[in-house]
């Protein structure tokens, strides 16, 4: 395992066909649905998506650039962590890498997310950064697994 201050790792079994995940994973209006965000543009790779975060308090432009999509295994996509302060340029800050990766189970589908990269935030921000995130993919795994299982 990596860098604990580096990498954020999380998983949850969810009791939902892996098509059905890859689908709310990889389609950006239901993913928008589940995550709190309104997107512009559908997920393509080597493109780049824009959203406004809609969770109260945390209202914020994002940028998504779709980094690879292989079906029904694995997503990834780089964006700057928790970009709260409108005072802060972000431009000169390398993104984190987020990764999905999904495995049929005996119930369903394991559904784990990797976010790394956090080493290269600036470092006045980056200890905030892993903390919002570590709590903040521990809510979005148990958001998209009640939206799959009241959408059955």
């Amino acid at each position: 395992m990596e860098n604990v201050e580096n990498t954020i790792e999380r998983q949850i079994q969810i009791n939902a066909p892996v098509g059905k995940v890859w689908k709310a994973l990889t389609d950006s209006q239901i993913f928008g649905q589940w995550f709190g965000a309104k997107f512009q543009t559908e997920f393509v790779a080597g493109k780049t998506s824009l959203a406004k975060n809609t969770t109260k308090g945390f209202e914020m432009d994002m940028t998504f650039h779709i980094k690879d999509i292989k079906p029904q295994s694995y997503f990834s996509y780089a964006w700057i962590p928790f970009p709260m302060d409108k005072t802060f340029d972000y431009s000169k800050e390398a993104p984190t890498l987020v990764e999905f990766f999904l495995e049929q189970s005996a119930t369903g589908t394991l559904l784990k997310v990797k976010e790394s990269g956090f080493n290269h935030i600036t470092a006045s921000r980056r200890a905030e950064a892993f903390k919002m995130h570590s709590g903040g993919w521990e809510a979005q795994l148990r958001n998209i697994e009640k939206f799959l299982v009241e959408t059955k």
